[in-house]
């Protein structure tokens, strides 16, 4: 039975969401703060599969607590809710490392739609951990041997983004901001060196791409940072 944490101060928003979650058989916890939340996600004896966000807390605000977490490299995902249906709130929310963002008033069925699809994603990621190889289009890339195929031949990757393709591939389909890469691949939070990781997907389209000034696998998310699919795709 997944374990969802709902960090939500308005006690009748609360209230619903807890009845709803419970009879669709989710295991419930509620924290009425953020500085009672981020006690209980540190606590380290406490396991969560899921943190359901709201945005305005008293004590310690969504924000805040979602970059707190991640910074303690805790990656258990944050579906943020909130009031605020502005697009810089929803980008400050994911640069600081949301997995996804519903605006309020929301449906149960769009809610519990997302919370299904975030917890079917960190169950893949889990089974990821180990990533041994990995085949995308024309590519093979094994990461034992440090091996890579591009339509048959080898091309040449330095261990750095050797790395970066790695994480790219252990987070697929997620979008992961700089300062999160910078943290993954050159264990640097500065987000001062941001530059250098799209120096370096920049090399890895002209890797792997059919077209780089066309990425289908390696995608800037505007504003935001980069997203790597397997399957080849056309986002605008």
């Amino acid at each position: 039975m997944p374990h969802l944490l709902l960090v939500e101060d308005d006690q009748h928003i609360a209230s619903g969401l807890l009845f709803n979650l419970e009879m669709e058989g989710y295991q419930l916890t509620h924290a009425k703060d953020g500085n009672l939340a981020r006690r209980l996600l540190f606590d380290e004896s406490r396991r969560f599969d899921l943190i359901l966000l709201d945005v305005m807390l008293p004590g310690m605000s969504g924000f805040d607590l979602c970059h707190a977490l991640r910074r303690k490299q805790i990656y258990t995902p944050v579906l943020m809710l909130t009031a605020k249906d502005f697009e810089k709130d929803k980008i400050k929310g994911l640069r600081l490392g949301a997995d996804d963002y519903l605006t309020k008033p929301f449906s149960l069925e769009e809610l519990l739609t997302r919370i299904q699809v975030l917890l079917r994603r960190q169950t893949w990621h889990q089974q990821q951990e180990d990533l041994r190889q990995l085949s995308f289009g024309d590519v093979e890339i094994d990461f034992e041997r440090f091996e890579v195929l591009v339509k048959g031949q080898k091309a040449h990757l330095t261990p750095l983004e050797m790395k970066l393709i790695k994480v790219f591939a252990e987070f697929e389909d997620v979008v992961l901001t700089r300062e999160e890469l910078l943290e993954k691949v050159w264990n640097q939070p500065d987000v001062g060196n941001s530059r250098s990781v799209d120096n370096f997907v920049m090399r890895l389209r002209k890797f792997f791409e059919v077209n780089p000034a066309h990425p289908r696998h390696f995608h800037s998310i505007r504003g935001v940072g980069y997203k790597f699919t397997r399957e080849p795709q056309d986002l605008l």
